[in-house]
């Protein structure tokens, strides 16, 4: 293995294990910590979806804080399972990338199933670890929500890599044309 090769084999690997920290970190937040931030951030983006609507004349609408506020707690719980799927979404791509890159795109069936496994093993200590944070609660369902996140990167990813890198650029390595 050469060593630029080698480099980015490390710094994928880097991003993937800074990414794990930063999953565990959110989820060491008390329940109270998590839900307000989260809740705080979708108020922001309504008031700001809602004033720039009105701004351009799309809309012209002013909501009082009651309204806001219930939309908030009814858009808070799916926005955050969503987000735990998109967080596991973008490790799963990482480490496909990561492995693939690494086995020079040779075992790609291998690559996705230790994707798989680690995903579930991520979910579930990070499931594990949330029932030592105030408030919070190990759920197999969440664990469900991030290997569904990182199923639906293995298939995009797979995607692109059947066509791709197995079909477009065999045929032109099968021509000579590269």
């Amino acid at each position: 293995m050469n060593k630029k090769k080698l480099i980015i084999i490390i710094i994928l690997s880097l991003v993937a294990v800074f990414w794990i920290f930063g999953i565990y970190k959110l989820s060491g937040m008390n329940a109270e910590n998590s839900g307000n931030a989260s809740k705080s951030m979708i108020t922001i983006f309504i008031e700001d979806t809602i004033y720039n609507a009105n701004k351009i004349g799309i809309t012209n609408i002013n909501p009082n804080s009651p309204k806001i506020d219930k939309l908030s707690n009814l858009i808070n719980i799916p926005l955050r399972k969503v987000m735990h799927a998109f967080v596991y979404f973008v490790l799963a791509l990482i480490i496909l990338f990561t492995l693939n890159y690494f086995q020079n795109n040779k075992k790609y069936l291998l690559s996705v199933l230790i994707t798989l496994v680690v995903i579930i093993i991520a979910a579930s200590m990070d499931e594990f670890h949330q029932t030592f944070v105030s408030g919070r609660s190990g759920n197999i369902k969440d664990v469900i929500i991030d290997t569904i996140g990182a199923l639906t990167a293995i298939f995009i990813f797979s995607t692109y890599y059947l066509t791709y890198i197995r079909g477009y650029l065999s045929g032109y390595k099968k021509n000579n044309v590269l």
